[in-house]
């Protein structure tokens, strides 16, 4: 019997092990671009792009529209093909004058048209339904939001082959939301991250079967999945709760079985194996990198070293940065080398959300700090500078301090900097 409860007491002591190493490699980190973002990273959003391709305010007149809709419906009945163009039109006047809940009537509209006419799987709903994102989007209609990108999804084949450029684009798309989703708390986040990172995992998958076309796409989502996996180890840990159950091999004296409900499970599985994930996939995407010149291969390694610095691996992050400096040396790319390594960088400098949704009056903030050798900012003087109050700044103090830099490199090593400024926009 005591042999036996040896063997349990040395199962629970390796388990507590893996739990301490998996919090202290994931404590006290922030992932930049959640929270915040550098001011000059921001200056070009989804929803700015899609302003400029709408007319400006003003240039419908609804009277006018009305009454051209009202002609079609008594020619052609109430489910004409044009019905579509005039119904969207109007429905971008009243998104132009805050009038959400008509202009999503509208857009809705059109889309029961479009289908009626094309089938449930047209491709001439994507702008249409593209609208209806930035709609609820502007509205802060969070969940109306998530349920319209599930039908955005699906619509364009669900992330399933053919694998043409329209249907990879929306997945990009749609995984950006998700990683969105899961920081805005809107629920199942263990379901969503671990169905995130298996749908990443697949798109690669039918890529390198040759389901799609060459290395920009394969790069877009091996950055994706990293995106990724720095957000699981930023929002969850390995569970510290477990059930102990008696297995069907049980007898007395025997240690009990330790379970877990699946989705847990999954998850678990993820957080510890996500470093070595993180590093196959950069080292896969390496040696293609390579054969596209000096400045692909060191952006590739330069992610790499990025990876293995944010989990605490110094020796190989060192390793990793010095190859860097060696290949953009080599390639006699100085003024590249001081953009990347010749300042410190917030992490993951591919930020979480891969662009940054724009709002009419964002708040700004100016910060004033020193980051160390080992990537942290120490000395931090905040201000105001536009909207927000005295919680956005504290808040952002706190995010700011539990960001993890890339650290300056010169002479082939980490030095730390004092007095960096810069101005940062908080994010919603």
């Amino acid at each position: 019997m005591c042999t036996n409860l040896n063997r349990y007491a040395v199962r629970l002591l390796a388990l507590l092990a893996m739990l301490a190493v998996s919090l202290a490699t994931q404590a006290g980190r922030a992932g930049y671009g959640q929270d915040f973002v550098r001011l000059d990273a921001a200056a070009v959003s989804v929803e700015e792009a899609q302003d400029k391709a709408e007319p400006a305010p003003g240039a419908v007149d609804p009277g006018a529209y009305q009454q051209r809709l009202l002609a079609l419906e008594l020619q052609q009945g109430p489910y004409a093909d044009a019905l579509a163009e005039p119904l969207a039109a109007m429905g971008r006047h009243y998104r132009q004058r805050g009038e959400y809940d008509e202009a999503v009537k509208l857009y809705t509209r059109a889309l029961h048209v479009v289908r009626v006419n094309d089938g449930l799987y047209s491709e001439r709903q994507a702008p249409l339904v593209r609208d209806l994102l930035g709609i609820y989007r502007q509205a802060q209609d969070w969940q109306a939001l998530d349920e319209r990108y599930q039908y955005f999804f699906r619509l364009f084949g669900n992330g399933q082959p053919p694998l043409t450029g329209l249907r990879l684009r929306a997945a990009v798309e749609y995984m950006r939301w998700q990683r969105e989703a899961i920081s805005r708390g809107l629920g199942n986040e263990q379901r969503r991250i671990v169905e995130l990172v298996e749908l990443n995992d697949a798109l690669l998958a039918a890529e390198r079967k040759g389901e799609a076309a060459g290395y920009q796409w394969r790069r877009v989502l091996t950055f994706s999945q990293m995106r990724n996996l720095y957000l699981l180890q930023q929002e969850f840990e390995i569970s510290q709760t477990q059930m102990v159950q008696r297995g069907p091999g049980y007898y007395p004296g025997a240690p009990p079985a330790i379970s877990e409900d699946l989705d847990t499970q999954r998850l678990d599985n993820l957080l510890r194996n996500a470093p070595g994930k993180g590093r196959q996939l950069l080292a896969q995407l390496l040696p293609e990198a390579r054969l596209r010149g000096a400045r692909e291969s060191a952006s590739v390694q330069l992610a790499l070293a990025d990876w293995y610095f944010w989990n605490r691996q110094q020796g190989r992050a060192a390793e990793a940065y010095q190859q860097v400096i060696a290949t953009l040396t080599e390639a006699g790319e100085p003024a590249l080398l001081q953009q990347w390594l010749g300042e410190p960088q917030e992490l993951p400098a591919e930020h979480l959300y891969g662009d940054v949704p724009g709002v009419p009056e964002p708040i700004v903030v100016s910060a004033r700090y020193d980051v160390s050798a080992r990537g942290r900012p120490t000395n931090l003087e905040v201000a105001l500078l536009s909207g927000g109050n005295e919680q956005h700044l504290g808040t952002f103090r706190r995010q700011l301090s539990a960001t993890l830099f890339r650290p300056r490199w010169a002479d082939g090593e980490a030095e730390g900097v004092s007095g960096l400024a810069r101005d940062y926009r908080l994010l919603d």
